[in-house]
């Protein structure tokens, strides 16, 4: 394993159905050096086994490290648990039900250096349609439903928030600003962290790196991701509009 290299943390939760195209994605297009780390919220479909048959693989087995927990602690903590595994000077989160497209992640670590003041780096975050999902938010989420052009949103820019399902943080940054809130189960957790960012003098940067987002990559009913979806957006309000 190169010296130099980026820690990946990827949460799974019932999942199985994205992680082939995940794994095979991932090898294709990443040429930077990483490590991996999957934390298993305790996986009640065969995601399991799928991640333990990946330590037999030869292009991931040097460089996959699973974490099995016996309960789902939820997305925040689960990301916490990978911070503390791993010791690379950047950090990149990513949602089980992604697919990469070329040197996604060269191009993201590059962003990362040239933007001292960055503490965390997004990305064009891409329908399966090849519609924009999020390509960063300023006062909105930007190009929400258009078509992707090379020349759509292309440039890096400071924004507000970028969108959670692939996004790298410093570690420096978690030395200042502390790592995820726990009180976030999921949903508003990228949200709560952008704004504890920028509050600390660091920029959130977007990068027009694309990203394809398949979404709801967890095996969750529509009523109770409603539910959580609000339980957190009341926390998110609670916590910053005093």
């Amino acid at each position: 394993m190169a010296k130099k290299h980026v820690d990946l943390i990827m949460v799974s939760f019932n999942s199985q159905r994205f992680l082939p195209g995940f794994f095979k994605s991932l090898q294709k297009n990443t040429k930077y050096p990483f490590r991996l780390f999957v934390i298993d919220n305790n996986s009640t479909d065969r995601s399991k086994e799928y991640l333990k048959s990946m330590l037999k693989n030869n292009f991931f087995k040097k460089k996959l490290k699973l974490v099995f927990n016996r309960k789902n602690l939820g997305l925040a903590t689960a990301w916490n648990q990978g911070i503390k595994l791993g010791r690379s000077k950047y950090v990149v989160f990513l949602n089980p039900d992604i697919k990469f497209t070329k040197n996604w992640l060269t191009k993201m670590v590059k962003s990362a250096d040239k933007h001292r003041k960055a503490g965390i780096v997004g990305v064009k975050i891409l329908n399966p349609d090849h519609t924009i999902y999020h390509a960063g938010a300023i006062s909105r989420p930007r190009g929400r439903g258009l078509q992707n052009k090379p020349n759509l949103f292309n440039k890096e820019k400071k924004v507000r928030l970028i969108q959670g399902s692939c996004f790298l943080v410093k570690r420096r940054t978690f030395t200042k600003v502390g790592r995820f809130d726990e009180n976030f189960f999921v949903y508003g957790e990228e949200a709560d962290f952008c704004r504890r960012v920028r509050k600390a003098g660091f920029h959130v940067l977007y990068t027009p790196v694309p990203i394809f987002h398949f979404k709801h990559g967890s095996d969750i009913s529509s009523q109770k991701r409603l539910k959580l979806r609000n339980t957190s957006a009341q926390l998110l309000k609670k916590k910053w509009e005093k």
